[in-house]
């Protein structure tokens, strides 16, 4: 019994993050527990139990309502944003630290109970994540409210300072344990986008009005029930229009929404007269990944490659999934010397990364071995308007360059230009340069 449980330890995810990783983990843990103790140890009375039990209670039916909504808005990043902390800082607010944090860890605990299999060191993580940001809140709405004095204005500012201090620690907690769980990560799976941004804003409000309500009565907490249940419809809207436009495996742009990007982008080019590259990225011998090592471990591998990839590049740059293990990028207001670089950079990237931890961290399988799934790819690179005048005419001619990197030798970088250069034949290249000399 002893040997097994001790194999089980040795199994723990825990033990495959990278050392950095594992200190913050541990870190975070530690200081939530310490934090809770301490909390406990100072509790002067039970005072604000109905309060716990009225919001912990209709957190828990706002959560059961929206399951099926929540369900379909989940994503396959590590990043997720509901409501359900509306009634954290509602708690932070209106009750004493402990027993603000024993609403949240009530709550985390449903949440464990019906997630089913879940990866149980995150869960930890995420538990005392939210403890801390409880306590962040709980504290800037105490200095807030001495400074801000007794009046009804002073208590809206400082039950806003604490909503907006519990936003905040859980986005840099959170942002900063991904980025080092999940190397690679770019802005969107550390701390969101905009569409995020606007539920974290949905939850502060919403957990303002729960604390106002339930200053008056613990039971105004269930009023809050249907309006919670229509704002997570509402952010299901948003959610379908995204997955419209989104390719589910790897969370870039689907090709056909990229094409659009793309052909704004080359009418922009035109007006302005600039030059826009596209890059055509083709993953190396990524069937011997499928076929080895099984689907699963191919399809995160894809979506590790596409991490890399995004972080890689700029904001303004437009990325999509061109098709099985091939991506597209284009990169407006670059040359053909800027592309190259670009696209060795991003080559560079993809063969440095450690994707067997990249992969072991969301597989739970610390056994994925670092010389075994290490991946490359063959870059094509076309530019306009020196390579075509048009989107199909610069993904073809991208296309051709990136199968002559492969033909190479893989891991490579050729660019259309020199393939049209090779090409021409002996006669026509030297009528070229006797006409350029004509002209000096």
């Amino acid at each position: 019994m002893v040997a097994q449980s001790r194999r089980a330890v040795r199994k723990w995810a825990l033990w495959t993050l990278t050392v950095p990783a594992f200190c913050v983990v541990a870190l975070v843990d530690l200081g939530a527990l310490a934090y809770g103790v301490k909390a406990f140890a100072g509790l002067p009375s039970w005072r604000g139990i109905d309060v716990v039990f009225a919001l912990t209670a209709s957190a828990l039916i706002s959560v059961e309502g929206a399951r099926r909504v929540e369900s379909r808005r989940r994503r396959g990043g590590a990043l997720h944003k509901d409501l359900a902390s509306a009634w954290m800082i509602a708690a932070a607010v209106v009750l004493q630290p402990a027993l603000a944090i024993l609403v949240a860890v009530l709550l985390r605990i449903w949440w464990r109970i019906r997630a089913g299999k879940c990866i149980p060191y995150r869960w930890a993580f995420s538990t005392a994540v939210h403890v801390l940001a409880v306590g962040a809140a709980h504290a800037v709405f105490v200095n807030a409210r001495e400074l801000t004095g007794d009046n009804s204005l002073g208590l809206v500012v400082a039950m806003v300072a604490g909503a907006a201090a519990y936003v905040v620690a859980d986005m840099l907690l959170c942002g900063l344990a991904i980025s080092l769980i999940l190397p690679g990560s770019g802005r969107r799976d550390t701390v969101g986008d905009k569409d995020d941004w606007c539920v974290d804003a949905t939850a502060a409000t919403l957990g303002c009005l729960l604390a106002a309500a339930s200053l008056v009565s613990p039971w105004f907490a269930f009023i809050a029930i249907p309006i919670t249940l229509t704002a997570q419809r509402a952010l299901l809207l948003s959610q379908l229009e995204t997955e419209a436009q989104t390719d589910p495996k790897t969370s870039l742009g689907r090709v056909d929404w990229w094409r659009r990007r793309t052909e704004e982008m080359l009418r922009n080019a035109r007006t302005q007269r600039e030059p826009m590259a596209v890059l055509l990225i083709d993953i190396d011998h990524f069937k011997q990944v499928n076929d080895q090592l099984g689907h699963l471990v191919g399809d995160e591998a894809l979506r590790a490659v596409a991490t890399i990839l995004r972080s890689a590049i700029r904001t303004k740059d437009v990325i999509g999934r061109f098709g099985g293990e091939e991506f597209v990028i284009a990169l407006p207001d670059t040359d053909v010397a800027d592309a190259t670089v670009t696209a060795d950079r991003l080559r560079n990237a993809v063969a440095a990364s450690p994707l067997a931890a990249m992969c072991a961290g969301v597989l739970d399988d610390p056994d994925l071995d670092p010389e075994t799934l290490h991946l490359t790819v063959s870059i094509g690179v076309a530019v306009y308007p020196s390579d075509g005048m048009t989107v199909d005419d610069l993904l073809q001619r991208a296309d051709k360059a990136m199968y002559a990197a492969k033909a190479a030798g893989r891991d490579r970088v050729r660019l259309a230009a020199d393939l049209v250069q090779a090409n021409l034949p002996r006669t026509f290249s030297v009528d070229l340069q006797s006409t350029h000399l004509q002209s000096h």
